[in-house]
């Protein structure tokens, strides 16, 4: 795959998300707003005043952790592995894409507890293809709703993210047509047949696999699997 298909399909699912970026950006503030003018009306009330400073740090924290973290995604570069622990990338991309990914009736179940360890990988690619896969399953939930859930876990081979949606599933005869750029059972402009296509493209760039299946009760199940050791 080209490299260009991939930069092009980030800037599509990011210009995607600057409206749910927006809206987290209001929500928090909205509390820094409101409680500024708290502090202005109740100065001399020393308690009240910590409180509220104290909420108007919580929440300037959150839109800065927003901001940088959508950032650190949404930029083209060119691919670099590093190390790092990949036990926050989960929570970092949930940070600015719950809102867009909670649509429709589909609640997002926060993932547990991760085991400890380091990834030899792009981040910001694992990322990218990480969001894809949530989108998807996100998508085909999009008429019911139900829950999405992403884990994370590893073993001696190395590390598996899991992508689990309560949707349709995967037709028979789709199981790899899936994965043909342009291909698409939905209509609508974000649905351009490249999530899943990229997906792959990166796992397998990153030395690992993405797999297809439907779940034993119904939906869909994704699964990364990335090695332990850095590709050489």
């Amino acid at each position: 795959m080209d490299r260009n298909l991939v930069e092009r399909y980030r800037l599509t699912l990011f210009g995607r998300m600057v409206m749910g970026v927006a809206h987290e950006v209001d929500n928090h503030l909205s509390v820094v707003l409101g409680f500024s003018e708290l502090i202005q009306l109740t100065a001399g009330k020393e308690e009240k005043v910590r409180d509220g400073a104290g909420k108007i740090l919580s929440s300037g924290e959150k839109i800065g952790a927003i901001v940088q973290q959508f950032s650190r995604y949404a930029r083209p570069h060119v691919p670099s592995p590093e190390p790092f622990v990949p036990g926050g990338i989960l929570s970092e991309i949930l940070l600015f894409s719950r809102y867009d990914l909670g649509r429709n009736n589909v609640t997002i179940l926060p993932p547990p507890e991760v085991p400890s360890g380091v990834l030899h990988a792009d981040r910001g690619d694992l990322g990218l293809g990480l969001l894809a896969l949530l989108f998807n399953a996100a998508e085909a939930m999009s008429g019911t709703g139900g829950e999405l859930s992403a884990r994370l876990s590893r073993d001696a081979a190395g590390w598996e993210f899991t992508v689990s949606d309560q949707g349709p599933g995967i037709p028979a005869g789709f199981e790899e047509r899936v994965f043909e750029v342009g291909f698409t059972t939905r209509s609508g402009p974000f649905h351009a047949g490249m999530g899943l296509p990229v997906a792959r493209h990166l796992a397998e760039q990153a030395g690992g696999t993405l797999r297809l299946s439907n779940g034993p009760g119904g939906g869909c199940v994704a699964t990364v699997r990335l090695p332990m050791k850095p590709r050489t």
